[in-house]
């Protein structure tokens, strides 16, 4: 099988090719730019660097992304890339949605022209939902109610892909993982964000002080790499036929949580005891959504899955990363 990954670079991206290349296919990598192809290094592993085929594809250029396609065959399309700050939208909407709903759109139309047995995986957000009530689940069949930039262009996208799903023979399904993390993960994100403090503080580069944002919402957090894993076991079974086009699945970890455990949890592993916490306005968010309850259970039943990685290990896994990087 020949898989193309738009966000190539990106954080589930590199994990992404790692899962394909685990599984011995062949992927095409869609990124950018084409000098930060040698970060991917750092999941996938030097040596493999020569398996992947990077492409120059930018999701702003809708011609860019018409260029990957020509002359090409995919059997499949993880389009993971996109605009993914729901912050930094409300200052740059336009972007977020050319980038997140125009590219979809491009790529939708690529594959309904010249691929007719590609199977398209659009990866959308929990976002598109708003805030919830958080004494329910939030279930696929929950009305779409986005509240930042980022989230309607995504919203945007997947109705787009829907329609298409249902007026042309596009095979396509869409996921929508709740909060995940891991290796790679960008230090502008939460967890993230103190990961890599707490690296500095173990090398002696920071004060034992700990610079934080709103610590009170509450999340299920899952491993980036049980999240791919999911996303290719559904590609699997796409193929087989075993799954209609347009459904949608959600992908979550375990338990919920504060964000402030998972801080918590990091700074129990590493034995830090005496390390103060500090509030960071520019950490908060102009809108934050106070909890998230995924109800996961359909792709749990469908695939028979359950999160292989304990949400400790991720989390370490996470700062030593980060020990590597700072």
């Amino acid at each position: 099988m020949r898989y193309l990954v738009t966000g190539g670079t990106g954080f589930a991206g590199s994990h992404m090719i790692k899962r394909i290349l685990d599984d011995g296919q062949e992927v095409v990598a869609m990124v950018r730019d084409l000098t930060t192809c040698h970060d991917v290094s750092k999941i996938i592993g030097k040596n493999n660097l020569k398996e992947v085929e990077f492409v120059y594809g930018d999701l702003t250029d809708l011609d860019s992304i018409s260029n990957v396609f020509d002359g090409e065959v995919f059997d499949g399309v993880f389009h993971l890339g996109a605009f993914s700050e729901p912050s930094a939208s409300f200052k740059t909407p336009l972007m977020a949605g050319q980038t997140n709903f125009l590219s979809t759109a491009k790529i939708c139309d690529e594959i309904i022209d010249a691929m007719p047995l590609c199977v398209l995986m659009n990866c959308s957000t929990p976002e598109v939902y708003g805030i919830c009530p958080g004494d329910r689940k939030i279930k696929e069949t929950n009305p779409i109610n986005p509240n930042n930039p980022y989230a309607v262009a995504k919203a945007a996208a997947d109705l787009y892909v829907l329609e298409r799903s249902k007026t042309t023979d596009l095979r396509t399904y869409i996921t929508r993982a709740f909060s995940h993390t891991g290796p790679r993960r960008r230090s502008n994100f939460s967890i993230s964000s103190d990961a890599v403090q707490i690296a500095k503080i173990i090398k002696g580069q920071q004060e034992p002080i700990i610079k934080i944002g709103n610590m009170k919402p509450q999340r299920i957090v899952a491993d980036v790499r049980d999240v791919v894993d999911v996303y290719y076991q559904l590609m699997l079974q796409y193929q087989q036929e075993n799954i209609e086009s347009g459904e949608i699945f959600h992908i979550a970890g375990n338990d919920l949580h504060p964000i402030q455990y998972y801080l918590d949890t990091m700074l129990d592993i590493y034995d830090l005891k005496d390390v103060k916490l500090e509030i960071e306005p520019k950490f908060f968010r102009e809108v934050d959504i106070p909890i998230q309850i995924p109800d996961d259970s359909k792709v749990r039943k469908f695939l028979n899955w359950k999160p292989s990685i304990p949400i400790q290990q991720t989390l370490k896994d996470l700062v030593e990363y980060w020990l590597k990087e700072v």
